[in-house]
């Protein structure tokens, strides 16, 4: 099969299990219920910062069931994934899925924009942001391809989400102590190793972060973390058997 129709089909095997996952659509409603709410009640200013906060998990849902489900149900073993071609499509669905998510995020980045340019209210600011949160978008699937080869469904996201439960939890116990870490995010000053490491650790669980300009060069070290579980996944895809059946 030419490689230009390998990409086409492959595209579209991915594009269907992704559309046919109803659950992914409950999420973004939730979502955009939320910042639609938001604007609603306050204003488009802080419903838009809402969004561009929110908006990278659409790549986090978008990764849910991305390795194992299809690796065990069997749909791999078809004429299409011959000679090993199914490990390259495992691997490539991070870029479609990327692709999938980055429209989902543009069209309603697009629609915030054009309400305020219509109203004067758009910032380059809000551009800046966005593609932070891209590079964000970026990691969650990078993250999640590779928690996807340790559970199965939707669970490599509830992992993510129940981590960032903790670290929300751990950062409201922190904002009771004196100079705690919430502190040092606020100020985005990090004296020591220490400090250092925690904010690692905390980008690493919730990179969202990164749409504050305060953090918008992380943006690099995160896009690096991405490329680390890539290779993460490529390691884990090129050791991969498919089990007979």
């Amino acid at each position: 099969m030419p490689v230009s129709h390998r990409f086409e089909v492959d595209f579209f095997l991915a594009r269907r299990k992704v559309l046919s996952a109803r659950s992914l659509y409950v999420l973004l409603a939730g979502l955009a219920a939320l910042i639609g709410y938001v604007w609603v009640k306050d204003s488009y200013s802080l419903s838009f910062q809402f969004f561009l906060f929110l908006f990278p998990h659409i790549f986090l849902f978008i990764s849910q069931d991305m390795m194992m489900d299809e690796i065990e149900t069997g749909v791999l073993e078809n004429i299409v994934f011959v000679r090993g071609a199914f490990r390259d499509y495992l691997f490539e669905k991070n870029m479609y899925l990327f692709l999938m998510a980055l429209a989902f995020a543009l069209a309603a980045f697009s629609l915030f924009a054009a309400y305020g340019l219509a109203s004067g209210e758009f910032s380059a600011r809000f551009l800046l942001q966005f593609l932070a949160g891209v590079a964000a978008g970026a990691y969650y699937i990078s993250l999640g391809g590779f928690l996807s080869f340790y559970f199965k469904g939707g669970s490599n996201v509830l992992v993510v989400i129940i981590g960032q439960l903790a670290t929300f939890i751990g950062l409201l116990l922190s904002a009771t102590q004196r100079l705690g870490f919430i502190d040092q995010l606020t100020s985005a000053s990090f004296p020591d190793w220490s400090s250092r490491l925690k904010l690692i650790v905390f980008l690493g669980v919730l990179p969202n972060i990164l749409v504050f300009e305060k953090y918008f060069a992380a943006s690099l070290g995160m896009a690096a973390l991405a490329c680390f579980f890539l290779v993460l996944q490529k390691m884990k895809l090129g050791a991969l058997e498919l089990k007979k059946r």
